[in-house]
């Protein structure tokens, strides 16, 4: 009616927010020669803003466009009013405008809140992170704020996750503030739309709202969405570029792999293409799915709307949206991919058998051929054997993880409708698939450990023959970056060391050989989905850790380039190579130059990715960018309540001291203590054989903390919201693994 500014206000105030008392000057009262105003209040001093009946549209927002006048006393609002009506027909309004007629000013005037700090929130980032909201705050009044008249703190918080940090001088905001600002916007979203621009004051601890309008540049209706769910576990934390081109690298290989399976149709799979080449996606060094691109893959299978559930529910999926319209295939290509897809579930426990034993030829062919003499040009021919062989089956162990997560939830439908089983017991049922793969590398070292303490001479026979067979397994094993027994042997002495320190390590060690076969009383249905989700989490646990010796043998490819590209000058220092991009690895055995500069760049970037949260999920405008800042000051991190909630993996309870693993470089002793992390990957399993339990934040039950926990009969909560904000290293925690409850009894001193 008055404008959007005033209309805006209106609402505001008739739905409870609080706003400074103000009256309203239509345009029908400005054009008069007498003005007529009714104050808000009788007080001194007024603010005097414009509200044009053309600003703060969709289209445009004239915002700095018109006079706004401050801190005005009484007396002088008629002339304030005057210079407002008379900004109309500038020369930078009829510019802006380009034309626009009929433009009619109406006049607020507005109670001066004499604020101690103002700012401006807006609900997404207006350089384009849907989930982001910025709040840039500065001492005094907002004038002050949007002119960069005085300096400004911003607060950048993640919708998702709940967390923020500040970049600039001074923080301003108290977590209690901040928070409530974000819940108010919240609320202000539900009457007003998602994307906004809120302008608001403080003045001692009450706040207050000035203005709301629209984010107008924004493009809202593709966003692309970057989710970590279940990829984490294998990349958490910073992955340097040479691993997260690569894994862009092998992603859109065996995705296309797995489609063609399915479509049988190279024509219909050219026409997604763009979806193939961006599974995966990286902001700020860390890896994330592109998620979106993963449900429109998942849509080329038949039933995908009962499958996608399944698959959020064992990838450990928190945000179950997305768009469910269907991928446009012609009725044929979808038939096609009913009989296809069945095939491919049905033959997928005969493909593995064959993946796995050609994988074997494969891995004993390379190092056969493999010398640290070869020439450049000879190792990226190696590498791209390995690729070409590799890419042509591994994507088979895609439908083997479809096969794995629907005879699971099969099993686990089953056991609670017919035989009313709890939690507790369908996850140890689920356990007792014996003598899984991941197991044989901690088990093995164990053995080897208890040889060394006993003195025996065969101890480097025997590390040398581990090493062969399970040297790439280790914490963050596929991150190419990351050292493993294979790439520092020393890693393996000290391991086993540590091993012996413990007293209780031939106990542990007879534990996980024992047989763990259950006695099997059910039906023959429930028996056939035990069997089938047996070898599914079977085949699963060969193929993960088979995938570490491949990432074992790309590692070995890159570290010697690595040094005979610093032999050339190409790099400062051999582990610098890890800085690089494959693409640029694999030119440089070409045509050689200097990278030293670039990488130096890339160090400085780094250095400010390693200060940011680590988001879970990250919802882009448009196409996915890293955050750029002078310098991060801090994170606003909230520890309340002594009571928290996952999903229960593995039944039991513990009691004990948390160890907070933040850092698998430096990680303290983990003997009967409670692990807290955000997420484990398939190394963890040498942490986990000494501990009273396991927590983390992420995870689902066919992750690696669920099953290697079950293995070791530890029990194990996951996919626990707030965790590391809520529970800190040295607290004193009760842990149920069958309800998923976690009780802090007491806080520790650390």
């Amino acid at each position: 009616m008055y404008g959007a500014k005033i209309d805006n206000l209106i609402k505001l105030k008739e739905n409870g927010f609080n706003v400074p008392a103000f009256c309203v000057l239509p345009y029908e009262e400005t054009v008069k020669d007498d003005l007529k105003i009714t104050f808000p209040s009788e007080g001194a001093l007024f603010a005097v803003r414009s509200s044009a009946n053309v600003e703060d549209g969709s289209e445009l927002s004239f915002a700095g466009q018109f006079e706004t006048f401050l801190n005005v006393p009484r007396d002088e609002v008629p002339s304030k009013i005057r210079s407002i009506i008379a900004s109309v027909n500038s020369g930078n309004v009829n510019a802006y405008a380009d034309g626009l007629k009929d433009v009619k000013m109406n006049v607020i005037v507005q109670d001066m809140v004499d604020s101690d700090i103002s700012g401006v929130l807006f609900t997404a980032n207006p350089q384009g992170i849907l989930n982001e909201s910025v709040i840039t705050v500065g001492r005094g009044l907002g004038e002050g704020v949007v002119s960069e008249r005085v300096d400004t703190t911003s607060y950048y918080y993640n919708l998702t996750d709940r967390v923020c940090y500040y970049e600039g001088k001074e923080d301003l905001l108290s977590q209690v503030l901040t928070d409530e600002l974000i819940g108010i916007s919240e609320k202000i979203k539900t009457i007003f739309g998602e994307y906004l621009d809120i302008e608001f004051a403080v003045k001692g601890d009450e706040i207050f709202i000035l203005q709301v309008r629209p984010i107008t540049t924004l493009k809202t209706d593709d966003p692309l969405i970057m989710d970590n769910s279940n990829i984490v576990e294998s990349y958490p934390g910073i992955s340097l570029p040479l691993t997260t081109s690569f894994v862009d690298l092998v992603y859109s290989g065996v995705f296309r792999g797995v489609c063609r399976r399915i479509l049988k149709n190279d024509k219909e799979l050219s026409k997604h293409d763009d979806v193939f080449l961006h599974m995966t996606g990286h902001v700020n060094g860390r890896v994330y799915y592109k998620i979106s691109n993963w449900y429109t893959v998942l849509k080329f299978l038949p039933f995908n709307k009962k499958i996608i559930p399944v698959w959020q529910e064992m990838m450990g999926v928190r945000n179950k949206s997305y768009n469910d319209d269907d991928v446009n295939l012609n009725f044929f290509v979808r038939t096609a991919t009913y009989i296809n897809s069945l095939y491919e579930l049905l033959a997928a426990p005969k493909n593995m058998k064959k993946l796995n034993e050609d994988f074997i030829k494969i891995n004993d062919d390379f190092y056969s051929k493999f010398s640290p003499s070869l020439t450049p040009a000879q190792l990226i021919d190696l590498f791209n054997d390995i690729k070409v062989k590799l890419f042509d089956c591994w994507d088979v162990t895609l439908v083997n993880d479809m096969y794995a997560f629907i005879f699971t939830g099969l099993l686990k439908s089953r056991l609670k409708k017919k035989y009313i089983k709890s939690d507790r017991e369908i996850n140890d049922y689920i356990s007792g698939i014996s003598d899984i793969e991941s197991m044989k590398p901690v088990i093995e070292i164990m053995r080897i450990a208890l040889l060394k303490a006993s003195g025996s001479e065969e101890y480097e026979k025997e590390k040398a023959e581990y090493i062969r067979r399970f040297g790439d397994r280790n914490l963050e094993e596929l991150k190419l970056e990351s050292r493993t027994f294979r790439s520092n042997p020393e890693l393996f002495d000290r391991k086993t060391d540590e091993y012996i320190k413990d007293p209780n390590l031939a106990q542990r060690y007879a534990g996980l050989k024992a047989d763990k076969t259950k006695e099997d009383k059910y039906d023959v249905l429930t028996r056939s989905y035990v069997k089938k989700a047996s070898l599914g989490i079977y085949n699963r646990e060969i193929s993960r850790l088979n995938r570490s010796r491949i990432y074992g043998i790309v590692r070995l490819i890159i570290d010697t380039l690595a040094v005979k590209y610093a032999q050339q000058e190409i790099l400062s220092e051999a582990s610098d190579i890890y800085y690089l991009e494959i693409s640029e690895v694999l030119k440089l055995a070409s045509e050689p130059s200097d990278m030293r500069m670039v990488i130096e760049d890339r160090k400085d970037r780094y250095r400010l990715f390693r200060e940011l949260p680590a988001y879970t999920r990250l919802i882009f405008a448009d196409h996915e960018f890293d955050k750029n800042h002078v310098c991060i000051n801090s994170y606003k991190k909230q520890a309340s309540g002594d009571a928290l909630q996952g999903v229960p993996c593995s039944g039991g309870t513990a009691e004990g001291e948390t160890l907070v693993i933040s850092d698998i470089n430096n990680i303290g002793d983990t003997r009967d203590k409670i692990l807290i992390t955000r997420m484990t990957d398939p190394g963890w399993v040498f942490l986990l054989t000494s501990a009273k339990g396991v927590i983390s934040e992420k995870g689902s039950l066919l992750s690696h903390t669920a099953i290697i926990s079950r293995e070791l009969g530890i029990p194990s909560v996951v996919g626990v919201k707030d965790l590391l904000l809520t529970v800190k290293d040295g607290d004193y925690i009760r842990m149920n693994g069958d309800t998923g409850k976690i009780d802090i009894i007491r806080r520790g001193s650390k």
